[in-house]
């Protein structure tokens, strides 16, 4: 039961993932420009490791519907990390 009341609630999120975008990422999005760090443009979640040289960041993933969170090293320029509404946010921790 409790798993259909989850995928009901995830369908939900997902159906307003694609129709909704937080206010700074639609002027990024409007402009073709991504955001550096964290970057939830409509129904993907993206980081972008804005830099000038070829240094990897550790990033932090924190996921949706208290489910583990996870470390990833990331490349300069943009990562896509997968559903908006399966990833709540991410942040750089340091180097990798």
């Amino acid at each position: 039961m409790r798993k259909k009341i989850l995928m009901a609630f995830g369908g939900t999120l997902a159906a307003l993932a694609l129709t909704t975008a937080p206010a700074s990422a639609g002027s990024t999005a409007q402009s073709g420009v991504l955001a550096c760090g964290w970057d939830p443009q409509g129904a993907i979640a993206r980081y972008n490791h804005c830099t000038s040289g070829s240094d990897w960041v550790k990033i932090r993933v924190e996921r949706t519907f208290e489910r583990d969170g996870y470390d990833q090293c990331v490349r300069p320029g943009v990562t896509l990390l997968g559903l908006t509404y399966d990833i709540y946010y991410a942040w750089a921790k340091g180097p990798c």
